[in-house]
């Protein structure tokens, strides 16, 4: 992870070189995310690598750019394994050894059964503590059959007869991103507004906040139209004030590759279940014909489904089912309207089992810069 000093390595060992009769490329990306984005990461870094190597030739070495070989390599499966057997430190590290050598299988299934393991919080630990020292660019070996031993560090020239050729690799960290990155984007709330209610005028708002490695989260959410029209203000009426909490689960959390049209998104994407409770106060008149007010609370159950639609903005999808307790007291209004009249044979308290909520939330994910390791 010495980008700046292995960038000057490559330069200085150019200039001293008298002839080299090829460079081979090898990048990668690390198994984390979409394959077909890994493949295309992977396949630019070498592309970067080699542009830093044409423009940085002595121009008294003719060298054609037809000598510097390519070769990518998508998802660095055999980097994973070497970095989990030196440094992974949870107690179930011959499993994980175990899925990453099974044979007969593809690497996206192979992907699959380490984010089911253990809940998925031996795949939350290697994105972590492991991929990070995955996510370099590009190795370089340049041959040549006279290389001149430079008193450069981290070189690591293998000596052998002059006629053999001889092998020079460095390791460049994120050459196509630029420098080394010093801090990661973490998720630490969304704000949402749903859709269904903003249809109806229905203004409305929620704050989650994730936490438990991005496993659990909490939401509180508040509605609050107080809307009167008609004659005497009295005719029509939708006031409706509420309020609750939801803890939430969500099943396997895993980062959402970036794309063109997506940011990278570390929390509250995938499925979740809920365990909600709410309250509040309602006016609904429409005319003479339904004229309603009173209290209610409601408990229950709630399953969801949240997804990444642009850069900034998720969509959220869920449903909630449970019980409801509604203190309901009818009134009448007078010919114009004027007064509002009780009518106690309309008092009473509805309980009701059965759907409850359904949503489709607009969410703003609200992200912050934080030094690699987490806590630094």
């Amino acid at each position: 992870m010495t980008n700046s000093v292995e960038l000057e390595n490559i330069k200085r060992y150019l200039a001293t070189s008298d002839r080299i009769d090829s460079i081979t490329i090898h990048s990668y990306a690390s198994p984390e995310g979409n394959l077909k984005f890994n493949e295309w990461l992977a396949i630019e870094r070498g592309k970067s690598a080699k542009r830093f190597i044409l423009n940085n030739m002595p121009k008294s070495m003719l060298f054609p750019d037809s000598l510097i070989r390519l070769k990518h390599t998508a998802e660095n499966w055999r980097g994973l394994r070497d970095e989990i057997s030196k440094k992974y430190n949870r107690p179930d590290k011959a499993k994980v050894l175990e899925i990453i050598d099974m044979e007969g299988i593809s690497d996206k299934h192979r992907k699959r059964l380490l984010r089911r393991w253990e809940d998925g919080y031996s795949w939350l630990y290697i994105l972590d503590s492991i991929m990070p020292q995955l996510r370099y660019a590009t190795s370089i070996s340049v041959w040549s059959p006279d290389i001149k031993p430079v008193p450069i560090p981290n070189f690591k020239l293998f000596s052998s007869d002059s006629l053999v050729m001889k092998p020079l690799d460095i390791n460049i960290s994120r050459l196509t991103a630029g420098p080394v990155e010093k801090y990661d984007t973490k998720t630490i709330l969304a704000l949402k507004s749903n859709l269904l209610y903003d249809a109806l005028s229905l203004i409305n708002y929620s704050i989650e906040v994730p936490f438990g490695g991005g496993r659990f989260s909490a939401l509180y959410y508040h509605q609050f139209p107080w809307w009167r029209w008609g004659e005497n203000n009295n005719e029509y009426c939708i006031i409706f004030f509420g309020m609750g909490g939801e803890a939430r689960w969500w099943f396997r959390p895993e980062p959402s590759a970036e794309t063109n049209n997506r940011r990278k998104r570390d929390r509250l994407v995938g499925h979740f279940l809920g365990v909600y409770g709410e309250s509040g106060m309602y006016d609904f008149q429409y005319k003479k014909d339904f004229c309603y007010q009173g209290e209610y609370w409601s408990v229950g159950l709630s399953y969801g489904y949240s997804m990444p639609i642009t850069k900034r903005m998720n969509l959220e999808f869920s449903f909630s089912s449970g019980y409801a307790s509604i203190a309901h007291r009818g009134y009448t209004p007078s010919s114009d309207y004027s007064v509002l009249w009780s009518d106690y044979d309309k008092v009473g308290r509805w309980h009701y089992w059965g759907i409850t909520k359904a949503q489709v939330s607009l969410v703003m994910p609200i992200v912050v810069k934080m030094k690699k390791g987490g806590r630094q």
